[in-house]
């Protein structure tokens, strides 16, 4: 429900690719921190576990609550070198949760990114992909791609869409040696095609030309196909729409919220590939708290049914602006 109310639209292609039963690899670029994990989860008809970075496993408070959710830390070079031999463990888990059956999201690029390009991939999906063959050396393992795409990955109202791509049978690589480096060309050749890639030698002057012609990152197929022929270039500039008075009115009602996490919550956010991330939690924990206190207020005023239909326009004129106007920013560098 909250992802619903935070995004203009959250478009899902190629969800039958997904097995029903058999063991499963998720494979999916990683632009957007959490709100990637959270799309996912609630698109992908599995209930996945998550090999999340092990440093938010330190706050005892929420480590059980993470361990609920099914997330499996993960050691990474910069959590400390003495600490990377604890993933032998945790690949064997993981291997041993596809042999019985499970599904695993793993973010192969081992970092995330805002820039629309799919990064070199690590091999630790393919370590895990080892231990889950050890542990039953005929399992039918499938890999499945998926690709995240955002048109303004840090602003409320967004539009999103995951493409999910042809399952993957690890099989088909069992007699190639190595096998692990064909994998990850296969992966990241899958990859490319379900999310915007931008060549990193020019990536900021075809970016500027893509946002200039107002292309629709949410479809991939279309802006990797124009960049190949270079059809921006044709293209003329857009008129760019902004919705300024939807998003006056949007700030105006929400005035006291839209400051709480201006000057408070946003400059504590550490990167901004967190952005989104803290804004959707923010609002999930806030807004309910803040309706139920107007609620309150406003039935000294009116009785209880008036003050309900008043909490409820609100919300309801909150929701148009952001399914019907948008409340974007027109910078999508912003």
């Amino acid at each position: 429900m909250g992802l619903f109310c935070y995004y203009r639209s959250v478009k899902v292609v190629g969800v039958e690719n997904v097995p029903k039963d058999a063991p499963v690899l998720f494979l999916s670029n990683h632009q957007n921190a959490l709100m990637d994990i959270l799309l996912i989860a609630t698109n992908c008809k599995r209930k996945p576990w998550y090999l999340t970075r092990s440093d938010l496993f330190k706050n005892k408070i929420f480590r059980p609550l993470f361990q609920f959710l099914q997330m499996i830390p993960i050691y990474r070079i910069r959590d400390g070198k003495t600490n990377l031999s604890k993933n032998h463990q945790i690949f064997r888990k993981c291997g041993q949760l596809l042999a019985e059956g499970e599904a695993i999201l793993v973010f192969p690029e081992a970092n995330h990114s805002l820039k629309r390009r799919v990064r070199p991939l690590s091999k630790g999906f393919t370590r895990i992909i080892d231990a889950a063959l050890q542990c039953n050396p005929n399992l039918d393992l499938t890999l499945v791609p998926i690709g995240q795409n955002y048109q303004s990955p840090r602003q409320v109202g967004d539009t999103a869409a995951l493409y999910v791509g042809k399952p993957i049978s690890v099989h088909r690589f069992k007699e190639e040696r190595p096998y692990a480096r064909t994998i990850k060309k296969e992966v990241f050749k899958e990859l490319k095609q379900l999310t915007t890639h931008i060549q990193k030698e020019t990536y900021e002057s075809v970016l500027s030309k893509l946002e200039d012609c107002g292309v629709d990152f949410t479809q991939p197929t279309s802006v990797n196909e124009g960049m190949e022929h270079r059809a921006y270039e044709k293209t003329p500039k857009r008129t760019k729409s902004n919705n300024a008075i939807a998003r006056f009115l949007f700030l105006w009602m929400n005035l006291p919220i839209v400051l709480l996490w201006r000057l408070w919550l946003k400059p504590k956010v550490p990167e901004p590939e967190f952005e989104a991330t803290f804004r959707f939690g923010f609002s999930l924990m806030v807004y309910p708290l803040v309706y139920l206190l107007f609620l309150f207020l406003i039935s000294f005023f009116y009785n209880v049914k008036t003050a309900c239909l008043i909490v409820i326009g609100h919300a309801a004129l909150n929701l148009l602006f952001t399914k019907v106007f948008g409340i974007t920013s027109s910078n999508q560098r912003k």
